[in-house]
């Protein structure tokens, strides 16, 4: 049962690595539109009354993008506290995206068996 709730952890830490690099992939591509279009605006020589509701539109977007980031940080934070939940409180993630591993902490306080240890390896 140990090693099918690492595997599991191990799914969902990849999955969460994968969406939270995608928000803030679309946070920079947004702040180089954000740039981008005011340039445009002024090489096209269109007053700065042109486009206003697009500017406003894109600035509640992107705030959007930061709450959805701050968001998926508290799910980071809750999975975390799932994690204890599992009996996986002694196993830590290491590593971002595909590198990310659920492995058994090494610290001499840990309370881990070397029965269980042995089973998540």
């Amino acid at each position: 049962m140990l090693r099918e709730r690492i595997e599991l952890a191990n799914n969902v830490a990849a999955q969460l690595s994968e969406v939270e690099a995608a928000i803030d992939d679309a946070i920079a591509k947004a702040g180089t539109l954000m740039a981008t279009l005011p340039a445009a605006q002024a090489a096209a020589k269109l007053s700065p009354v042109v486009g206003d509701t697009t500017f406003g539109h894109l600035g509640a977007a992107v705030a959007a993008l930061y709450d959805g980031r701050s968001r998926m940080v508290a799910v980071h934070h809750e999975l975390d506290s799932v994690k204890n939940h599992l009996g996986l409180r002694n196993f830590k993630v290491v590593g971002t995206g595909d590198a990310g591993k659920i492995l058994p902490t090494t610290a001499r306080n840990d309370a881990i068996s070397d029965g269980e240890e042995a089973a998540a390896a």
